[in-house]
């Protein structure tokens, strides 16, 4: 009888210990300053062009990762990565490199339903969560903070689709059975996921770490400022490029949760200054590892463009402001997918707006390090990179912006159409199920149609971005067009009674629009809408073997040095473009519109030879063989001829920028 009562007595204590944890995280809300917040990934089923591009990440690097070789032919944080002899990085770099790479399979798994990249991910995620030490720290003593928290962002991510409590319990002792603050160089990313954690559990000693953490963070050694007093000064941003495109969106998280707008104006004034010093004509930031402004030869490593799209992300959250999510879909469309193979598989470490040739040693890029070494072979498309963060990290580049696409409005329990591309969305609106069918072939289509599918009519606020770029867009209801558009802050709120079968189309005319770049604005590239377009300069291509493994020939590194002529000069008269400058818009093409063979918008332009802008060949190790074009340029005017210009995006060697004579 009192071993009964006993076991009653537990029964009674596990049902209690069971309700209290699920009255405390069921008491979890979205951050309360927050204009809007993202939907669980399995909310958003990618359509179109957008589910073609995880479909070719799935069955390139994503789906086999041994062929990038160390660290990614490890079981990764599933067991202890040691760093090979003579090899580049510091021991917590692999952990860092591989939770970039699970982060990013998890995420495309779950919007393509890859079970095969959910179950890897999620191995290594929750080998994690049972691994911590006697303090409750997660891996203690074998990874750093910032590699912890890009793991984290991965829990995050998991708990949003399953509501999986223990990743709560786990990380909440990470944080608190030892308390510290997070002041250290990247440590102080730990905000993020700090103040996500105190987002579901309410638990005010997390708030107080992220604040006091960042109150004490200064941006070096050398410079003693508070990360908000710099960000918030006119103060030209500098530094490790990545680290910058992080940072930025740590004062706007903590706005998020605190409602102090002190810490979302130094966000938007270190976003601005970033925009004005740094971001290149494709939407991402030099940085050839340090920040270096926007000259027309500068380059950028493909963190910059994961990093900074994800920043962008929390900005547009917190103040549901159309311009981060215009700058989004810049760096994505342009700088993100100029960077990789279009068959997923291959990838640059360096890429830039303008680059003639891709090899090994003839880059302007082949910087040196501290010690010596050089860092050859960045601007090639291949498997993996002397330094393997990029390679990890572009795993995450789509399905952060497809996770993006659609946010619940934080205020009327409303929708945010943020970012565009043809998908599915299935999600609940005041607690009824709602179906959107988005169906555009944007950016490419001036047209998105969205069919609206409900058993029970709605009443509710449906926000849709208006690009910056454009001047007159056009709304229609059931095809009936609104005759007054109210935008605010790059949003418009179409608010009414929604029935089952309700068709919104938004039409976003792409005018044809020149930007000038470099010293004295010598340069121009074109634009239209959110592409920029480029020059596809023919390659001959020379495969090398780096890497012998299973499957590694279906996986080719490619040295591509210039077969066609590159060094043009646009010859135009930029006050009339419709004299010399001709758009085709090829709806025949009905591919994969980012293939070279199926683009389906190209632009026409007359340009000439400039005779004396060569590639240096010469191919010694230390050799910078730049492709900057002379101070004087010698134009043969009898060159000229009529080039066709293709979404950056779709290239691989290029030129973006090029300069400019008036027609005679």
């Amino acid at each position: 009888m009192k071993q009964k009562y006993s076991c009653i007595k537990l029964l009674f204590l596990i049902c209690f210990i069971v309700l209290n944890n699920c009255c405390l995280y069921a008491q979890e809300k979205q951050p309360v300053y927050a204009k809007c917040y993202e939907t669980a990934l399995t909310d958003i089923q990618p359509k179109g062009w957008l589910l073609t591009f995880l479909q070719r990440q799935s069955e390139g690097l994503a789906g086999h990762p041994y062929v990038s070789g160390y660290p990614y032919n490890t079981r990764m944080w599933m067991e202890d990565i040691k760093i090979p002899v003579g090899h580049l990085g510091e021991s917590w770099w692999p952990y860092e490199q591989t939770a970039y790479y699970i982060d990013g399979i998890l995420r495309c798994g779950y919007l393509i339903n890859d079970t095969s990249l959910i179950n890897f991910a999620r191995a290594n995620m929750y080998h994690v969560l049972s691994s911590p030490d006697r303090d409750g720290i997660l891996y203690g003593g074998k990874v750093n903070d910032w590699s912890r928290v890009v793991m984290f962002r991965a829990l995050m991510a998991e708990y949003e689709v399953t509501a999986d409590t223990l990743i709560l319990h786990v990380l909440s002792n990470h944080f608190l059975q030892k308390p510290r603050l997070f002041n250290d160089h990247r440590s102080i990313m730990s905000i993020e996921s700090l103040l996500w954690l105190y987002g579901k559990t309410k638990n005010s000693a997390l708030l107080k770490i992220a604040e006091d953490s960042f109150s004490s963070y200064y941006m070096s050694e050398n410079d003693k400022s508070t990360i908000l007093n710099t960000f918030l000064s006119d103060k030209r941003p500098s530094g490790h490029g990545v680290t910058y495109c992080e940072l930025t969106k740590i004062p706007a998280i903590l706005y998020m949760y605190t409602g102090n707008v002190k810490y979302l104006h130094a966000s938007i004034n270190a976003m601005n200054k970033l925009k004005q010093y740094h971001i290149l004509v494709d939407g991402c930031p030099s940085a050839i590892e340090q920040l270096n402004g926007k000259g027309i030869d500068m380059a950028h490593e493909t963190c910059d463009i994961i990093d900074l799209s994800w920043s962008l992300g929390y900005l547009l959250m917190a103040t549901r402001n159309g311009i981060w999510g215009d700058m989004i879909e810049r760096v994505i469309f342009n700088a993100g997918l100029g960077a990789i193979e279009k068959n997923f598989k291959g990838h640059q470490y360096y890429s830039s707006p303008n680059q003639p040739v891709a090899a090994e040693n003839t880059s302007q890029f082949n910087n040196e390090y501290s010690w010596g070494k050089i860092a050859k072979g960045r601007m090639c498309y291949r498997t993996f990179h002397d330094t393997e963060c990029c390679t990890g990290n572009i795993e995450r580049m789509m399905p952060l912006y497809i996770g993006r696409m659609w946010m619940k409005d934080n205020e009327s329990d409303g929708l945010v159409a943020a970012l565009y591309g043809p998908c599915l969305l299935n999600t609940t609106i005041n607690g009824t199920p709602v179906q959107i069918k988005e169906d555009t072939n944007y950016p490419f289509s001036e047209n998105i149609d969205f069919t609206i599918n409900t058993k029970t009519n709605i009443s509710c606020s449906l926000y849709f971005r208006i690009p910056g770029w454009c001047k007159n867009p056009q709304i229609f209801i059931n095809g009936k067009i609104m005759k007054k558009i109210s935008i605010e802050n790059g949003f418009v709120n179409v608010e009414k009674h929604f029935c089952d079968g309700d068709k919104i189309t938004l039409q976003f005319p792409m005018e044809l629009n020149v930007t000038h770049w470099g010293d004295e604005k010598k340069g121009i590239s074109f634009e239209r809408g959110p592409l920029v377009f480029t020059l596809p300069v023919e390659s001959k291509k020379i495969e090398y073997p780096v890497i012998s493994c299973k499957d590694s020939e279906q996986f080719p590194h490619w040295l591509l040095y210039p077969k066609s002529s590159w060094n043009y000069a646009f010859k135009i008269d930029t006050n009339n473009l419709t004299k010399s400058v001709v758009i085709v818009d090829s709806e025949k093409n009905t591919g994969y519109p980012w293939d070279l063979s199926n683009v389906p918008v190209k632009i026409r332009v007359p340009v000439v030879k400039i005779k004396n802008w060569e590639i240096n060949s010469n191919t010694d190790d230390k050799t910078n063989n730049e492709n900057i074009w002379p101070d004087s340029l010698s134009i043969d005017y009898t060159s000229e001829k009529i080039i066709e210009l293709v979404p950056l995006g779709a290239s691989y060697l290029r030129m973006t920028i090029l300069p400019w004579v008036s027609i005679q």
